[in-house]
């Protein structure tokens, strides 16, 4: 059997998976993109889970047990200090981090990473509740740079709730300094909702997502 040739990054991807809704998939979007991210490099992964409320990241790494492959050291630090201890624990290579619906941990999480990665659904209400969201990451972007990036999760394509959620953040892009909506979006299968507590092979479009993001689609 051939062994897919990986191809490691010189520079570490650094990002937040973040939205204070919940309900968009932040931890399915976090634990994909850190398995996505060990099959394209080989290299190692720290993925945060700072969701104090839930731990969905921790609980599937759990009860995968055995399975769950080395490169992916998933760790729960739900801290108030969180970017303090990612730094003592963790000063160089992949890093996602798993935020919850608590601001402050949201802040956090951006001062030690470069990118924001919100998961949303795909309805119009969807863009109005990125506000308080959009408003954190500002507050972080005053201080050092943050790109920032839309992901479209359990989409169901040409129905007409995804068709104007999509115009609407579109519009929204234009008027938000920094923003992008990712052109892959996550539709709504089996593969992802019954993925949990298991190291799948298969991930669907993630890999896809994991590629607009390190290469910064059409920005």
């Amino acid at each position: 059997m051939m062994t897919e040739k990986k191809t490691p990054l010189e520079n570490p991807l650094r990002l937040t998976v973040g939205n204070l809704k919940g309900g968009v998939a932040r931890s399915t979007t976090s634990i994909m993109l850190a398995l996505a991210l060990v099959q394209r490099t080989g290299q190692r992964v720290l993925l945060v889970d700072a969701d104090r409320a839930n731990g969905t990241s921790f609980e599937w790494s759990e009860y995968a047990g055995e399975v769950w492959p080395a490169e992916v050291n998933v760790v729960y630090l739900p801290s108030q200090l969180l970017g303090k201890r990612v730094r003592e624990m963790w000063p160089d290579g992949h890093l996602i981090i798993d935020t919850g619906n608590d601001s402050t941990t949201l802040r956090q999480a951006l001062m030690v990473t470069d990118q924001l990665l919100m998961p949303i659904g795909a309805t119009p209400s969807e863009a109005t509740r990125l506000t308080p969201t959009l408003q954190a990451a500002a507050e972080v972007a005053s201080i050092k740079p943050i790109e920032l990036s839309i992901l479209f999760t359990r989409t169901k394509p040409n129905t007409i709730s995804f068709r104007e959620a999509w115009e609407q953040l579109k519009q929204m892009e234009g008027d938000v300094e920094g923003l992008h909506v990712l052109d892959v979006n996550v539709p709504f299968q089996l593969l992802y909702s019954q993925a949990f507590g298991t190291a799948p092979t298969n991930l669907g479009v993630y890999p896809e997502v994991l590629d607009e993001i390190l290469t910064g689609g059409s920005r």
